[in-house]
């Protein structure tokens, strides 16, 4: 699915060179390099999304990734009507004119905020690209010019985990996240096995992405505190916020909210709640780069730990929040943006890891390039 709107020519003689003139919507899917990859919730064997394409009367463009939901069975019906509606609300508006522009977005987005996303994201893409400037630079300044990458391990067998967390080990990640299933004494066989292949050699987290009841929760984060895992994240179901504050008053590991956190207002309840240590803030599940900042600034208003959770997509996603993670004051446990290195079919290029690690694009905008016919 395509769809391309540019405003009228007699609409075009007024405005000034960041009116947006243009709007592609390009759908994007990206193939899995292990189509098994699985987590407590389904196999995601491949990533489905659409490319957002903003362009400015003075002919610049700017990118963003809109995220089909769920991820691992989006719902395109329901989605693509909201792309429309965002497309039209998107026309004919300054780049510039950010909060105003917010407002109608994500009033037409309503739930769809993965949709908000790709085209906010989009627009402070643009904005930086007609500055001529980095991204980071929009954003505040960078105070690091390097992210340490965490990268996750699918859900398999203990020594099958285990062997994908050696190849990263040695490939130069230092922090891996764990995906859980909900099975007690088979996930903690699955991290003892890591651990035991791995030594010292990478902090561990583990993921239940909700797939525990409270108790049972607690009982696994006993057996796995020996283990050197460092923290847990959301193991109950996201509405289960009582059972969240429990795991936590506990205190076996640390816990990190994710689905739990819903939205900014969400967080804000969360944090007023005391109901994690640590809050999984994700640009497309927040509504892009506008919300992921104020959720950083709440976070360390209010002196809890965040951490920049997992992206799946294109390079383009990555590097957005590579930018938003380079002018945080702090990263704990590796920033999950490196998920890009297992999909296929990337039309974007110049973001690569290196040593565990992700460079900020220092490059025009997000700093990366769409060659769609290149991949």
């Amino acid at each position: 699915m395509t769809m391309t709107a540019t405003i009228a020519p007699a609409a075009a003689r007024t405005g000034g060179a960041a009116t947006i003139d243009r709007v592609d919507i390009i759908a994007c899917s990206q193939r899995q390099d292990d189509p098994s990859w699985r987590f407590a919730r389904g196999t995601i064997t491949h990533v489905d999304g659409w490319i957002v394409a903003l362009t400015a009367r003075n002919g610049q463009v700017g990118h963003g990734h809109v995220l089909g939901t769920p991820i691992f069975k989006p719902d395109v019906a329901r989605i693509e009507p909201v792309l429309e509606t965002l497309r039209r609300e998107a026309l004919g508006q300054d780049a510039f004119g950010l909060e105003a522009l917010h407002r109608r977005l994500e009033g037409a987005a309503g739930a769809e905020v993965c949709a908000l996303s790709g085209f906010v994201c989009a627009i402070y893409d643009l904005q930086a690209r007609i500055l001529g400037v980095p991204l980071h630079v929009l954003l505040g300044g960078k105070v690091r010019d390097t992210v340490e990458a965490s990268r996750i391990v699918s859900i398999k067998s203990p020594e099958e985990m285990a062997a994908q967390a050696a190849r990263l080990a040695a490939s130069g990640y230092r922090y891996l996240k764990l995906k859980l299933s909900g099975e007690p004494d088979l996930d903690v066989a699955r991290v003892r096995t890591v651990r035991e292949r791995l030594g010292e050699a990478a902090t561990l987290t583990v993921d239940a992405n909700q797939a525990y009841q409270a108790g049972e929760a607690i009982r696994v984060c006993e057996a796995l505190r020996p283990l050197g895992v460092v923290m847990m994240e959301q193991p109950v179901a996201a509405a289960d916020v009582e059972g969240l504050c429990r795991v936590h008053a506990a205190g076996a590991l640390p816990i990190e909210a994710d689905e739990a956190i819903g939205s900014l207002s969400g967080l804000v309840r969360l944090i007023g709640m005391g109901a994690a240590d640590s809050y999984n803030l994700k640009l497309h599940y927040l509504g892009g780069i506008r919300n992921t900042l104020i959720a950083v600034r709440l976070c360390e208003a209010a002196g809890v730990g965040y951490r920049f959770g997992a992206i799946f997509g294109p390079r383009l996603l990555a590097a957005q929040g590579v930018h938003v993670a380079s002018v945080a004051g702090s990263i704990h446990a590796g920033a999950e943006l490196a998920e890009f290195d297992h999909l296929l079919d990337d039309p974007f290029t110049g973001l690569e890891v290196e040593s565990g690690a992700l460079p900020v694009p220092d490059g025009i905008g997000t700093g990366v390039d769409y060659s769609p016919s290149g991949r």
